[in-house]
């Protein structure tokens, strides 16, 4: 339950002071001293919420031993608003949080009202502000939070009277005694939007049956000798009529604000915080498509196509090193014939496997004992491997440029594998090699002095493109002018 409602300025004047609990007139002028002496004292970083006053702290204490006592008041919720403040005195059944967006409501409804509402418009039309507490709190119960319906309430209530009621009265009170509550001194001190206002209200009417004359003779003016032509099109048809619309149908608006209408969905990733891992790649791709890539780095952007790659890693499969279990029942075999007088050969043939290691195929390169060597194109960092493609060209080794350094380890039983090569294929696995290799030469070996002049990177945004469009067409204008 709301007990009461206060609005004062920071001058401690009372604006509104409406109490839904009887208190006698001493009482209530104590309290609201007492209260004004906390909201003066508040820093503006502090809460919302204020601790009771003396007053309240005295008949809370007593009520504590009766637990049906349900009316006492218990908290203070308030929000300050330039000059104004805003209090709400409630037992502990009112939600704080539902208290100050109850604030947020009364201060959106006058505003509407009064068409940017100021200190005056509360002092002059303060029938408009009980109209509005009228509509959405009875016998300190909130009935009502739409704003919408708020609104039409208080101005069906009114009539077409709305601010000029208030206006009226300012002026009125003003041409008698000056502001009421300020004194003869202070009421020279008017806000510039009141004045604004007294203006537009007394000389707009002076000035519309000047326009109206103005018009009428403009009608009866002689006609020229010239008559202006009719538009070739007509503006819109003449016969338009509205479609009648349906009175059962209510307009329903919604309203997005606080503790209104549901939001509609909007994208948010952009407002995502995305991981670290995931920041860094995106960021390092968008460099590597700005910044100028030098030729030896370039190359490795330069991927085998899929069709050779599927072609290459069916071939790797077939040499895959053993594993630990294959070797050890391989030299388990060779050790048994070794012991019973057999050779080791006629037992277990030479295994073929596929060479990895970046020393060990680099001494394989350069004794060009290396059939076919596959490099991945994302080793971090990129210099371990790139000197590879022109080793590989010097000592005639065919080579190619695979995606994913993770799919070469998965050949050799590593999560990854910065090269491997290929030194000996068996007999009827030949003729795929040899096909496999004339296909990566005519990409890579027979393609390498193209590859060592072409430069990498320098594609710019999407921005910058359509900046450098604009300003190659202005020149062409330019130039055709």
């Amino acid at each position: 339950m709301i007990n009461a409602v206060l609005v004062f300025n920071n001058s401690g004047q009372p604006r509104l002071t409406k109490f839904y609990t009887q208190l006698d007139t001493q009482t209530q002028q104590s309290l609201i001293a007492q209260i004004y002496n906390l909201v003066s004292q508040r820093p503006s970083s502090a809460c919302n919420f204020l601790p009771l006053p003396p007053l309240l702290a005295e008949g809370a204490s007593s009520n504590t031993s009766n637990t049906s006592f349900s009316d006492a008041p218990t908290q203070i919720t308030y929000r300050t608003y330039a000059t104004l403040s805003f209090i709400l005195i409630s037992t502990s059944t009112e939600s704080p949080l539902a208290l100050i967006d109850l604030i947020q409501v009364v201060v959106e409804a006058l505003d509407r009202l009064f068409e940017n509402v100021c200190e005056l418009d509360l002092i002059f039309g303060f029938e408009t502000m009980h109209a509005v507490l009228g509509e959405m709190i009875v016998g300190g119960v909130v009935v009502e939070t739409n704003l919408e319906r708020i609104v039409q309430g208080v101005k069906s209530q009114e009539g077409s009277k709305g601010k000029r009621r208030a206006v009226e009265a300012g002026s009125g009170a003003i041409g008698r005694a000056g502001i009421p509550g300020l004194g003869p001194n202070r009421a020279m001190h008017i806000s510039f939007d009141f004045i604004l206002s007294l203006i537009l209200l007394f000389f707009i009417p002076l000035l519309v049956p000047v326009n109206q004359r103005i018009h009428d003779n403009t009608d009866k003016m002689p006609p020229k000798g010239k008559k202006v032509a009719a538009a070739p099109f007509p503006q819109g048809k003449a016969g338009a009529k509205k479609a009648p619309k349906n009175p059962l149908l209510e307009k329903r608006s919604r309203n997005f604000g606080i503790g209104q209408d549901i939001q509609p969905k909007r994208n948010l990733s952009r407002m995502v915080k995305w991981p670290e891992y995931v920041r860094l790649q995106r960021q390092k791709k968008i460099l590597n498509l700005r910044l100028k890539v030098p030729p030896a780095i370039a190359q490795f952007q330069n991927t085998l196509d899929r069709n050779t790659a599927a072609q290459a890693f069916k071939l790797l499969n077939k040499y895959r090193p053993e594993s630990k279990a294959e070797k050890k029942e391989r030299l388990h075999k060779e050790a048994t014939a070794v012991e019973a007088g057999q050779k080791k050969e006629d037992v277990s043939k030479k295994p073929y496997a596929v060479k990895y290691g970046l020393n060990h195929v680099v001494g394989l390169i350069e004794n060009k004992k290396a059939s076919l060597v596959l490099i991945p194109n994302d080793v971090d960092p990129i210099e371990l491997v790139v000197f590879l493609p022109a080793l590989c060209r010097k000592m005639g080794v065919p080579y190619a440029i695979i995606k994913g350094k993770a799919r070469l380890g998965t050949v050799v039983h590593k999560k990854t594998a910065a090269v491997l090569a290929l030194t000996e294929v068996r007999a009827e696995d030949k003729t795929e090699l040899s096909k496999l290799v004339s296909a990566i030469k005519e990409g890579y070996s027979d393609k390498y002095e193209e590859s060592k002049r072409r430069w990498g990177g320098g594609i710019m945004g999407a921005k910058a493109v359509a900046k450098q469009v604009k300003k190659r067409k202005a020149i062409e204008n330019a130039i055709k002018i």
